[in-house]
């Protein structure tokens, strides 16, 4: 039954926003974790796991490229002993790397920081990536092509695993990402759900101020209406056609040049249907929709077959 019911629509799209809102909150919420990560590299050898590193010491050039353009260089991220020697990788010219390489000379006894993805090396027998990068392939064999194996640096050096800064940078981009995108469409959401609702408003001041005789007694269009299909939300009453499956909106007939009935599939499970109408003042494309009943052209037959006997003026159909 019809009711007047001016928040139809306007809630269920108020949730959505909200929930879009929520999930950019929560983005932004893991963007801050992802920030200030609690665990320091090496403390475990887990792979994908955000981390912070202190740097002792770092060589001045990269010792090497990662296919996706990439740098590696070694740091030292430990003291203790003779050090403790890591890859790190990174893009080239990154901020973190280059704050480190302009203050080189004091990284003994003021250690830099760095954030990153504790990843582990990819191997000969070990080849599925599951980063976001091209990882770097044996670096165990890289290291001993590089460095007398004898050096203190060789001795201490950590190639189980590496600390990746371009992959932290990628997931940091995907949280602002995240953020943006739910925000932008939480905005969207909630501007629909308040033009829905006004749609609404409108719709019921212009039946009342035309049939005052249905103020207070919309049970009238059950027994007087055109045309009244319950199931599809499709109401044809002297000159309006009124649908109210998503918000109330009603449409004067005598204004309308041309209508038709548009089917769109977005996947298997989901279709929605469409009245589009063009006025006779503009050429404007507006739509109404109704509720899908797998059925509908054929509950629309009577409806097709009264309009142009009531309204003869009007083209049914797309061009």
């Amino acid at each position: 039954m019809f009711k007047e019911k001016r928040n139809k629509g306007f809630t269920a799209v108020l949730l959505i926003s909200i929930v879009f809102f929520s999930l950019a909150t929560i983005s932004g919420f893991l963007g801050q974790i992802h920030k200030k990560p609690t665990e320091r590299f090496a403390d475990t050898t887990d792979t994908g796991k955000e981390v912070t590193m202190s740097v002792y010491g770092i060589y001045p050039e990269p010792v090497g490229e990662v296919d996706g353009g990439t740098v590696v260089y070694i740091v030292q991220y430990s003291n203790e002993g003779e050090g403790k020697f890591a890859v790190v990788e990174s893009k080239v010219k990154d901020e973190s790397i280059n704050k480190l390489l302009e203050n080189a000379d004091s990284l003994a006894d003021n250690p830099g920081t760095l954030t990153g993805i504790q990843l582990e090396p990819l191997t000969n027998t070990n080849f599925i990536n599951t980063s976001k990068n091209t990882k770097i392939i044996n670096l165990d064999e890289f290291i001993s092509s590089l460095l007398p194996a004898k050096s203190v640096v060789a001795r201490n050096m950590n190639t189980r695993i590496y600390l990746s800064l371009s992959e932290y940078s990628r997931d940091s981009l995907s949280y602002i990402f995240g953020i943006v995108i739910f925000s932008g469409m939480g905005l969207m959401t909630l501007v629909a759900a308040f033009i829905i609702r006004k749609k609404t408003i409108d719709s019921f001041k212009e039946i009342y101020r035309l049939y005052p005789e249905l103020e207070g007694n919309l049970e009238l269009l059950e027994t007087q209406a055109d045309f009244y299909e319950q199931d599809l939300k499709v109401i044809l009453y002297q000159n309006h056609l009124i649908t109210y499956y998503k918000g109330t909106q009603a449409v004067d007939l005598r204004d309308v040049w041309r209508i038709y009935l548009v089917r769109t599939s977005y996947s298997r499970f989901t279709t929605v249907y469409q009245f589009v109408y063009t006025r006779k003042d503009s050429s404007k494309k507006y739509s109404l929709t109704i509720r899908n009943t797998n059925r509908v052209e054929e509950q629309l037959e009577e409806f097709w077959q009264l309009l142009p006997k009531k309204f003869p003026e009007i083209n049914i159909g797309n061009l």
